[in-house]
């Protein structure tokens, strides 16, 4: 076939030349970057299904190499809201960062006059400043400043009926904030997003009994939106990994968000066949307990996705209908391991046939974390198939909502109100971890 290649010229903030060039196929012929979510497959399958950009013209079809033609191949600042079925083929690792000499993330080239960090954290730590308040001042507003000029440079919006996919064994973003806002039928896949760095993480001192560092950015932010597919994914840190971080104030520098949150009323969402490495704060479901616009909406199915390492929340769930099968679960560090299903206000989370393997030392009790509050009813876990292998040992049937329930008061109910629909197929749990281990992450579709 005779390579048909034009040149589209997109405004964003400035003009931007971005190639359009033959769609990547498989060996079979099939193109990744048209396929749809199976009509079974998940909360995305209802209500009309997910398609993402599968109806693209051919002049919104893409294929970008750096960070600026991606953000013009999406519609530049303009995505936000934006319709147009659009495919956007990745080829290669594109790079959102300023970055230094070194390959370092260039913070200096975010920065206002006025703002430097060791003058920041001089002036706010603890003894300085207190604990009973938020900074404020002069540094503050330098500090917030400086966070927008990096914002400017690495979140990016996508807007309705696009599907972004990477081309390949070794596609990726590193250092994006990828923004799906206020938009319908978006599919994210077989990318490695990776190490959305902070360069102005705020201090906090009355976070918590001790405070903390809080980052901006997620790797992929959900808010607002409906059907969203993000599959074939690898989630991490990149060259930043939790145990790369200092402490300042006696606190981790916490240079990032989530991987992936789904916030802010968003629904009908799958989540399937991606991984998610070496990272605190994973996956948050729901906004705040106050937000009561939630209910009945966060609709959100994970399946077949690998959890390795991570901290806290895998998810983390406020009010939504949650369905969490044939996903594979290892907990190899004891010491930065807090709890993966995190079981909030209103939260119904039914958890089939998941593969969980924990370390020497971790109490399967800790698997489950209640976060209700006083806030009791319309909560529960509906666990079934449950296979756990602590240490050694071998994998053993285990109810871990019941575990947390022996060891805690007051109980989390065990029932929910709702049953799963859409599902395509729920495998043995004993078959979920080579499953996983040779088919999910980036790079695997092509």
């Amino acid at each position: 076939m005779r390579a048909l290649r034009r040149t589209l010229i997109v405004t964003a903030a400035g003009a931007l030349a971005v190639t359009l060039a033959p769609t990547a196929a498989s060996a079979h012929g099939k193109d990744i970057g048209r396929e749809v979510l199976g009509p079974q497959d998940g909360w995305a399958a209802a209500e009309g299904g997910t398609t993402g950009g599968s109806a693209a013209a051919p002049e919104n079809v893409f294929h970008v190499r750096t960070w600026e033609e991606f953000r013009a191949a999406l519609g530049g600042d303009a995505a936000r809201g934006d319709t147009t079925p659009r495919v956007v083929h990745v080829h290669g690792v594109l790079d959102a960062q300023q970055r230094t000499a070194d390959g370092a993330v260039d913070c200096a080239s975010y920065e206002v006059e006025g703002f430097d960090m060791a003058d920041y954290i001089a002036a706010y730590a603890p003894e300085v400043w207190g604990t009973e308040a938020e900074p404020t001042g002069p540094l503050e507003d330098a500090r917030a400043a400086s966070a927008d000029v990096q914002e400017a440079q690495v979140r990016q919006y996508v807007g309705s009926n696009v599907t972004i996919v990477g081309v390949g064994r070794d596609a990726g973003i590193v250092g994006a904030a990828l923004t799906v806002r206020g938009s319908d039928n978006v599919i994210v896949r077989n990318l490695r997003l990776s190490d959305t760095y902070d360069c102005f993480t705020a201090w906090d001192p009355t976070d918590g009994d001790a405070g903390a560092w809080n980052a901006a950015y997620d790797n992929l932010w959900l808010a607002e939106s409906t059907h969203v597919w993000v599959d074939h994914n690898t989630f991490d840190d990149g060259q930043n990994p939790p145990e790369a971080l200092p402490t300042v104030y006696g606190q981790k520098f916490e240079v990032h968000d989530g991987l992936l949150d789904i916030t802010n009323s968003t629904d009908l969402v799958t989540v399937s066949w991606n991984e998610f490495r070496d990272h605190d704060k994973t996956n948050l479901v729901g906004s705040s307990n106050s937000r009561v616009a939630d209910r009945g909406r966060l609709r959100i199915t994970f399946h077949h996705n690998l959890w390795e390492d991570i901290g806290q929340r895998a998810p983390r769930v406020r009010y939504g209908d949650v369905h969490v099968y044939n996903n594979w679960y290892v907990v190899s560090d004891p010491d930065t391991y807090q709890y993966s299903w995190g079981v909030g206000v209103e939260a119904e989370i039914v958890a089939d046939n998941n593969f969980v393997q924990l370390a020497p030392g971790v109490d399967p009790a800790s698997f489950v974390e209640d976060w209700r509050g006083d806030a009791l009813d319309g909560t529960g876990v509906d666990e079934s198939g449950t296979l756990v292998s602590s240490g050694r040992s071998w994998p053993r049937r285990t109810s871990l909502v019941e575990a947390y329930n022996a060891a805690n008061d007051p109980d989390i109910p065990t029932t929910v109100s709702w049953t799963p629909t859409f599902v395509e197929r729920i495998d043995p749990t004993p078959a979920v971890p080579a499953l996983v281990r040779v088919k999910a992450g980036s790079g695997r579709l092509r």
